[in-house]
């Protein structure tokens, strides 16, 4: 409902942190009317990049406030929250460089042929509860730098960081170029119906991008750019370093709860090596145990609905499905969840929803195989190709399954999870529509001209 009240608890014991009322209809219609109004001084405008450094300024000047507050509300471990904050200050200085070298304006001088990019008009930007400020942050960006207006919608999950983002962006003298609303699914259906928007780009679950689909199907040109989750995939081949794999896999799978959208779900490891893996993943599992301190690497999910999702999900695994013990359990009273690690006994469980489809949270599957040829005809088979890894000491064995694994990112002795500011991001298959963001982001939100 239009205008609720919008409640947030810390993960880490559930005590109240925020209580806001969400946007309402006319509070919607008016954020977009003012970014219609402001687009044509902002998309001329000489001086976007010196107020985006002014953003910068001010992310590094609220660094302590931004970190309680993603640990707080959002559950980061103090170490993941500092993460979040040097990536929302690189996501400048990479958007200013290498990103505005991919959307060049029409010339000033000069004859022949060029190639153009124009600001699309409004943009709406939705993020996700995993990187509350981040993954919102990486689309706001891009958009302001190019020339966009921007309406963002943060996770409904974490209001109270939403107010802070506002509140930075005002500092920066943004305020009247990016406009913040607060609320769920309800607002993201409200702002999308504008008839202003040029563009919407969202982070989320595939749910998330069925349901917008479907939304701005009778407006087919309106942009619609959308990253979406992931079930990601790495094979361990017969000469892969396991003591080099054992632990990026682990810090891969269960680092942040599980909550990355690269984050690594299957393994898939050759019989021979099978015992040897298990009983390296099975050693490093504890590790990952939530203890409930801010500093230790592991901690809770975003919100206790996630994890019993999450929790329930497991539950429901089939028989040939073994979740391997673990001593000890997590803290009561949060959002916690323990790590799980499974292995595949029986090959009718590949056709359980727990492989085929996106289940957030920190669980582990290892399915061993006899053929390498199979594994990588499994990982192929996966609709939600995001991110993949492959573990082998041969860089051409390791090109030869690149060339087969149509995911967005492929990667070589390295975790799935993660990826880099400066290269594009973004999913194959059921993972998105195509259309990158990262280094790439600026050109969701432009149109190319051919100048000539």
């Amino acid at each position: 409902m239009l205008g609720r009240m919008l409640t947030s608890r810390s993960p880490w014991d559930l005590a109240p942190v925020w209580q806001s009322p969400s946007a309402t209809s006319e509070q919607i219609a008016g954020a977009v009317a003012a970014m219609a109004g402001a687009f044509p001084a902002w998309s001329r405008n000489d001086h976007r990049a010196e107020r985006l450094r002014a953003l910068a300024t001010a992310i590094s000047a609220h660094r302590a406030s931004l970190a309680v507050l993603l640990t707080r509300e959002a559950g980061k471990t103090a170490g993941d929250a500092e993460a979040e904050i040097e990536l929302l200050i690189k996501k400048i200085d990479i958007t200013l460089g290498a990103g505005a070298s991919l959307v060049p304006g029409v010339p000033a001088v000069g004859h022949g042929v060029a190639i153009a990019w124009r600001p699309r008009g409004v943009a709406v930007v939705v993020g996700p509860s995993n990187f509350p400020l981040h993954l919102l942050h990486g689309l706001v960006v891009p958009a302001l730098a190019v020339g966009c207006t921007v309406v963002a919608k943060p996770t409904e999950r974490c209001p109270a960081l939403g107010e802070l983002y506002r509140a930075l962006l005002r500092e920066a003298g943004l305020g009247e170029v990016c406009a913040v609303v607060l609320g769920g699914p309800e607002v993201v259906a409200d702002l999308v119906a504008q008839p202003a928007v040029a563009t919407v780009a969202a982070v989320g679950s595939r749910t998330t991008g069925v349901a917008l689909s479907r939304l701005l199907a009778p407006r087919p040109e309106v942009v619609l750019a959308l990253e979406l989750g992931g079930v990601n995939h790495a094979l361990v081949c017969a000469d892969a370093e396991v003591h080099l794999a054992v632990p990026a896999i682990a810090d891969g799978a269960w680092r942040m709860a599980g909550q990355r959208c690269t984050a690594t779900r299957i393994v898939h490891v050759p019989r021979r090596l099978l015992d040897p893996v298990l009983a390296g993943l099975h050693a490093q599992q504890p590790a990952w145990l939530p203890s409930g301190a801010h500093s230790a690497q592991a901690g809770p999910m975003v919100a206790v609905d996630l994890r019993d999702r999450f929790v329930a999900a497991w539950q429901a695994r089939p028989d040939g499905l073994e979740a391997l013990p673990i001593a000890g359990s997590p803290p009561s009273g949060g959002a916690f969840a323990a790590p799980v690690l499974a292995v595949v006994r029986d090959p009718a469980a590949r056709h359980h929803p727990l492989i085929s489809e996106e289940h957030f949270g920190p669980g582990l599957i290892v399915d061993p195989y006899d053929d390498e040829d199979e594994a990588v005809a499994r990982m192929t088979a996966n609709p939600y190709r995001l991110s993949a890894a492959v573990w082998t000491t041969d860089r051409e064995r390791f090109l030869r399954h690149a060339r087969l694994l149509r995911y967005g990112l492929v990667a070589h002795n390295r975790s799935t999870a993660g990826a880099r500011s400066d290269l594009p991001f973004g999913g194959c298959g059921a993972s998105g529509n195509g259309r990158p963001a990262a280094v790439a982001a600026s050109r969701i939100f432009a149109d190319e001209t051919v100048v000539w």
